[in-house]
């Protein structure tokens, strides 16, 4: 009896985790082209050059501003930390060129992405949408997914008027 109790528990333990709606950094990229983490380089020479390279604003970066090395690079709407010649994703502005999506594995999510179509993929992580204030003051909803690892960050969706607006991948500073 109580190896079939065990049996059973051990049966059932996939169908619970299968319960977590969760993305992945390493199969995640911009346009099917570029990943998550790109060096400067290859990002040069794949793609000729930025839109533009910046310095951080004020709360982008963990840490001292005035300290910092980094620099944001953004392109068709993207948004990487520029650090010791490595670029990874920061955040995607969906709004800023109509051919930019995000793709993950067999699935994309551009500016006409659905809030509705969205929770029919995700139906637990929109189940807690939060209502956030955007850059602009504008009213956002926003859906939280977590990584598919044990990583100290998590995938944003903001939506405007029930289309996805911007993606972003959040770090908290310790």
């Amino acid at each position: 009896m109580k190896a079939l109790n065990i049996l059973l528990l051990l049966l059932s333990l996939p169908l619970f985790s299968q319960d977590i709606e969760t993305l992945s950094w390493d199969e995640a990229m911009i346009n099917d082209r570029i990943k998550m983490t790109i060096s400067k380089a290859d990002f040069d020479k794949r793609y000729k050059k930025a839109d533009s390279i910046t310095a951080p604003k004020a709360g982008e970066i963990c840490g001292r501003e005035e300290e910092a090395t980094v620099k944001m690079v953004y392109h068709k709407g993207a948004r990487y930390e520029l650090d010791n010649g490595v670029m990874n994703f920061r955040s995607v502005d969906l709004t800023k060129n109509r051919n930019t999506y995000f793709s993950i594995k067999n699935d994309w999510f551009d500016r006409t992405t659905t809030l509705k179509s969205f929770s029919k993929t995700y139906p637990g992580a929109a189940a807690y949408i939060e209502d956030v204030e955007g850059e602009e003051g504008e009213l956002l909803e926003m859906i939280t997914l977590l990584p598919d690892t044990a990583e100290d960050y998590e995938w944003r969706f903001y939506f405007k008027d029930d289309k996805l607006k911007s993606i972003e991948c959040y770090f908290p500073c310790d």
